[in-house]
């Protein structure tokens, strides 16, 4: 396949690293070289977290600057971290909710508003797709499955592979709550797919 580049970010105990988990069994299944890089801050304590995904021929798991088609941000300010790895024009898609990290917990004040993170990512493109992915989740069942949602409303737009390969990888990664998190992936696919995005 053409070779494709994700950053992701969000804070620890989101589901970062099942993301790209997800992403590199779909890609075995469908002989597609993966290479995962994992790059994690004080995770335990709801520090950021980061991660690329990098599909096809490349020599490094490290998305170079200006190297990502995509970023995908289960916490909107934590898109910060990783911005600087989006090519101009790239997609962002973001979960629209709020949740307060490490540091925003001890000093709220210092919680960027919606509106400067947005100017900040309008800096690099206008390809902005800000998801409720805390609802979606919720309304299917899991309010933990953030992750899949986002990578659900992600793929409406990105068939990166087939969707059988990705719903297999979803069901294998987590058996336990296969369910629910295939439930989620599909409400993120819809939502995206035929209720659109905002900015």
């Amino acid at each position: 396949m053409k070779q494709f580049n994700l950053a992701l970010s969000g804070l620890g105990g989101q589901g970062i690293m099942t993301v790209s988990q997800v992403l590199a069994a779909a890609a075995a299944r469908e002989n597609v070289r993966v290479l995962l890089f994992e790059g994690t801050g004080i995770s335990q304590r709801g520090g950021g977290v980061f991660g690329f995904v990098r599909l096809g021929d490349s020599s490094s798991p490290k998305i170079p600057i200006n190297g990502a088609e995509a970023v995908i941000s289960l916490e909107i300010s934590e898109i910060a971290g990783v911005i600087q790895y989006l090519r101009p024009g790239g997609e962002v898609w973001a979960n629209s909710g709020r949740i307060h990290g490490y540091y925003s917990k001890l000093h709220p004040h210092l919680y960027p508003a919606e509106e400067k993170i947005i100017e900040m990512i309008k800096l690099k493109t206008g390809q902005i797709h800000l998801i409720p992915a805390d609802r979606l989740a919720e309304e299917a069942g899991s309010a933990q499955a953030v992750n899949m949602t986002m990578l659900g409303a992600f793929s409406s737009k990105n068939p990166l592979f087939n969707m059988d390969s990705i719903t297999w990888a979803i069901e294998d990664s987590n058996k336990k709550f296969a369910e629910k998190n295939l439930k989620a992936f599909r409400r993120g696919f819809e939502f995206a797919k035929n209720e659109g995005t905002s900015e």
